[in-house]
């Protein structure tokens, strides 16, 4: 019994580290287990549903029904010595312009907007020479502004 104690027998270099792909393996499938344990405790009774997402009630939609009214429309410019650069927002809110007119000058016409709307009505001019020069709005023959300058300076109605 005297003989030396046995050791191993050394392993061949080809063998050294052939059971490494074997233990990434084992963790790669120890990993995504432990994701799929995780994921079905936050899904409802660990099922996914992959049905179509449900359709909310059909609902008919609301059609507004807006009335339309016409209203008539007068710009007015009074003064001593006429009037120039007259701009106005005329049928349609168009802006016209004429280069200049003689006094008393008038616009008239149809405007038809929204029941219960507000419309935009605006005239403005310059006198020709020194002296007054007064604007005049009205709508359904009612005077919804006026106003009057002196000298060059212009003049302007709105609402």
């Amino acid at each position: 019994m005297g003989g030396p104690a046995a050791s191993p027998p050394a392993l061949a270099p080809e063998q050294r580290g052939s059971l490494k792909p074997l233990g990434s393996a084992l963790v790669v499938l120890g990993v995504v287990a432990a994701t799929i344990a995780v994921a079905a405790q936050f899904m409802p009774d660990g099922r996914h549903n992959a049905g179509p997402a449900p359709q909310p009630p059909a609902v008919e939609p609301m059609v507004a029904v807006a009335r339309s009214v016409t209203h008539s429309v007068s710009y007015e410019l009074f003064g001593e010595h006429g009037a120039r650069n007259i701009t106005y927002v005329a049928q349609g809110a168009a802006i016209a312009q004429e280069r200049e007119a003689a006094t008393p000058w008038s616009k008239k016409f149809q405007r038809t907007g929204v029941e219960g709307g507000s419309e935009f009505y605006s005239v403005s001019a310059q006198g020709k020479k020194n002296g007054k020069l007064r604007c005049r709005i009205l709508v359904d023959n009612q005077v919804v502004s006026e106003s009057e300058s002196i000298g060059d300076q212009p003049v302007t109605c709105a609402r």
